[in-house]
């Protein structure tokens, strides 16, 4: 029973950590949404620049956290699924020993 509360223990903290990825994810392309310009977008609008653009409105930055943010969330939601099932199947087999116990 202790490895049972260890495992949905740890799901818990997965799921927390997923939650901040989104949350950051939002915010970073909130942030890309407000300045991101890129010379595909120019050459589709048919706008001409006397000069390059600056450097900030790639959002480079933005863009890294969301790629880190969709591998991470990718591996923390793998490791919650395997979690979550283990401890179903851990419940499985303490309700049938326990029948009249009730959760």
């Amino acid at each position: 029973m202790k490895r049972l509360e260890t495992l949905l223990g740890w799901s818990l903290v997965l799921c927390i950590i997923l939650l901040f990825l989104t949350l950051g994810d939002f915010l970073s392309l909130h942030n890309i949404r407000q300045d991101y310009v890129s010379a595909d977008i120019l050459a589709d609008l048919q706008v001409k620049l006397s000069k390059e653009l600056p450097d900030w409105t790639s959002t480079k930055a933005e863009w890294f956290v969301a790629n880190i943010s969709f591998f991470l969330k990718s591996v923390l939601a793998i490791l919650a699924i395997f979690t979550l099932s283990i401890s179903i199947r851990k419940l499985k087999s303490v309700s049938k020993e326990q029948p009249d116990s009730s959760l």
